[in-house]
């Protein structure tokens, strides 16, 4: 078995006062001399390095992180709603993964701008959103309710975070009010153990023994008690099992035994060390071989002591190889410092660039976007640069950069920021007037007042800004609509007399082609069919619409009635007044016309010309520019319709 070391031999321990033992791996280690420690008179205390002291008098409660922990890196560029979700969502990963003080600290730490970041954000869209809601409420915020998917999710996430991290920590003081309880418990049973001790029974020495290693099993079962109390409670312990091995010399053999054992237990981490010390030159992982190292010597000096020379002669060779292992990392850093040096010299030409985008200003968002690309472009040179930096001036730079780095993507943010309000406020007037408009359709009401209004609700339209993006075709799409609308109900309800001709002439002509139909069931109609032909052609003209269908019916049902009369008698012709070289299909008389068709097309070009010049004349608004270009449009259609005249009189 094993024992600890006595108290005698702690109580000469130099205080521990380096840095905490994560940091050993970190730190240049000063060579390992006799003088480090003080020599107990009674036995060969171990000299340590300072970090690995602390490491012995402070017992980890919480292990060390199994597996580095990749922590995610915010882009502050693209500060959207989205990119918080999927950064707090790979936060809590890490919390929920790697559950560890370090790893809370390290959030902490990354967190604090970000979380500083989603705060501006977030009042920013719930502002942006009492304000549409007042602008669609009259101006009040009353009944208003933030409520954002996005915003909710991501709050949530935070809201985990911080809650894991309470539950972790209050679970961590938990552990440690247990372990000072019952250290506090275990220190008054072996206080209670040592007073009643008596070495003149042994049936009483064999219990008391079995209890005596019950309570030292427990003891180290225990987690750490931080604070000033650890200190005091180890070395009550210690003083207690001092006493108890004191007063008892029947287990001087047993205790020279355990001592054997100690040393083969040494002998084994000794090896191991040496070893590590053998392969540091080729290391390709020196921080993690120089943690293996730590862990190794905090085994060692748990072990307890062996015969005193053999323990000096083995605490050498530990001492030995401590010392090649940090002495290689003092070599490795001193060969890297011309690289840090060059690395701190170039980083500061880069944060002086850096710096001067902190304080740049611009109302044009092509500037903004350009010089974001020229400070991604340093950000990129930044992290590109590999290496560390000088402890002297390293810190600094690294510091000025990112700041400078923040302020710039924060004079941004506010820029593009108020950019939004502005479309955003230009979003909810054009709202405003396409509620006008549709308001005005829903009336029903066509007066050319309200046909001004609607013009100059157009115009107000186009001396609004832009608008949100997302909006821009949606929004235009709804006032066009509405105003279409208006315009709808203005040409239905000024459908006026020419419009009732038109109709009238329509039915006219299907009328004639209803009797012309009816003769190629009764070729004795036929004899009116002269008749039939001036009357088509007298009729005025017909809707746009309905020109083709009536010309194409027209075309057909003459052809098949001058085939129906080349069929009859020359004598019944005769009678009727024709003459069989004047029946001609359209397409006899188109093709022996000539130039006749060139006319009709004409004819068509001027008639869509005027229907066309008549519709455009509706829309004029009144006023001097207006006047004029309806006089401008009138004579246009007076012109185009004397040259139709004259066109059907030819």
């Amino acid at each position: 078995m094993m024992i600890d070391q006595n108290p005698a031999e702690e109580e000469n321990l130099p205080v521990p006062t380096s840095k905490p033992t994560d940091q050993l791996s970190n730190e240049v280690e000063e060579p390992i001399t006799e003088e480090t420690v003080e020599m107990p008179s009674n036995e060969v205390q171990e000299p340590a390095p300072a970090e690995v002291v602390e490491m012995l008098s402070k017992e980890v409660l919480v292990a060390a992180p199994v597996k580095e922990v990749e922590y995610p890196l915010f882009d502050f560029a693209v500060a959207s709603k989205d990119n918080f979700l999927s950064y707090f969502g790979k936060i809590k990963e890490i919390v929920s993964d790697h559950a560890h003080p370090s790893t809370y600290k390290k959030v902490d730490e990354i967190t604090k701008e970000v979380k500083e970041a989603w705060t501006q954000l977030k009042q920013a869209e719930k502002q942006a959103a009492i304000e549409a809601f007042k602008a669609a409420n009259d101006g009040t915020d009353e009944g208003f309710d933030f409520k954002d998917e996005a915003v909710h999710a991501v709050d949530q996430l935070i809201h985990y975070i911080r809650s894991e991290k309470q539950v972790f920590f209050q679970g961590l003081e938990k552990a440690r009010e247990k372990a000072l309880e019952g250290k506090t418990r275990l220190i008054n049973e072996l206080r209670d153990l040592v007073d009643k001790d008596d070495n003149s029974d042994p049936a009483h020495v064999n219990a008391s023994f079995k209890t005596f290693k019950k309570i030292q099993e427990e003891w180290k079962g225990l987690g750490a008690v931080q604070g000033p109390m650890n200190q005091t409670l180890w070395q009550s312990y210690h003083a207690l099992v001092d006493r108890f091995y004191s007063n008892r010399s029947i287990f001087f053999e047993l205790l020279e035994l355990d001592r054997k054992k100690n040393l083969q237990a040494k002998e084994v981490i000794a090896a191991k060390l040496e070893k590590l010390a053998d392969a540091v030159a080729k290391a390709t992982n020196l921080p993690a071989l120089l943690k293996e190292a730590e862990e190794l010597f905090n085994e060692y000096k748990h072990i307890g002591p062996a015969q005193r020379e053999e323990n000096k002669a083995m605490w050498q060779r530990v001492k030995k190889s401590l010392d090649v292992l940090f002495e290689q990392k003092r070599q490795i850093q001193d060969a890297n410092k011309a690289v840090f040096e060059e690395n701190l010299k170039i980083k500061k030409e880069l944060a002086g660039l850096m710096n001067g985008y902190s304080t740049f200003q611009s109302t044009s968002i092509s500037e903004w976007n350009q010089a974001s690309k020229a400070v991604l472009a340093l950000q990129e040179q930044w992290g590109k640069l590999k290496g560390g930096l000088p402890r002297d001036g390293g810190k600094e730079v690294s510091h000025q950069f990112w700041a400078d780095l923040k302020t710039f993507f924060k004079h941004k943010s506010e820029f593009f920021g108020k950019i939004d309000a502005e479309r955003k406020a230009n979003l909810a007037a054009k709202q405003q007037l396409i509620d006008q408009v549709e308001g005005i359709v829903a009336v029903g009401t066509e007066t050319p007042e309200i046909t001004q209004t609607v013009i100059e609700l157009q115009k107000k339209w186009k001396e609004i800004g832009h608008v949100p993006e997302k909006q821009k075709d949606s929004i235009y799409t709804k006032f066009k609509a509405a105003c279409d609308a208006y315009f709808n109900l203005k040409r239905s309800a000024s459908k006026g007399a020419k419009d009732v001709e038109m109709d009238a002439n329509l039915a006219a002509k299907q009328a004639i082609l209803g009797e012309m139909e009816a003769m190629l069931k009764d070729a004795s109609l036929l004899a009116r069919l002269g008749e039939v032909k001036a009357a088509w052609d007298a009729v005025g003209f017909v809707p746009k619409k309905n020109v083709k269908e009536l010309q194409d019916a027209f075309r057909k049902t003459w052809n098949a009635l001058i085939d129906l009369a080349r069929t009859q008698p020359k004598e019944q012709l005769a009678a009727w007044g024709f003459e069989l070289k004047s029946l001609k299909t359209e397409t006899e008389q188109t093709e022996s016309a000539g130039p006749s068709m060139d006319a009709r097309k004409k004819i068509a070009a001027l008639e869509n010309d005027i229907a066309v010049l008549s519709n455009n004349l509706e829309f004029f608004a009144k006023g001097k520019n207006a006047d004029k270009l309806r006089a401008d449009f009138e004579k246009k259609i007076e012109a185009a319709e004397k040259e139709l005249e004259k066109l059907k009189k030819s």
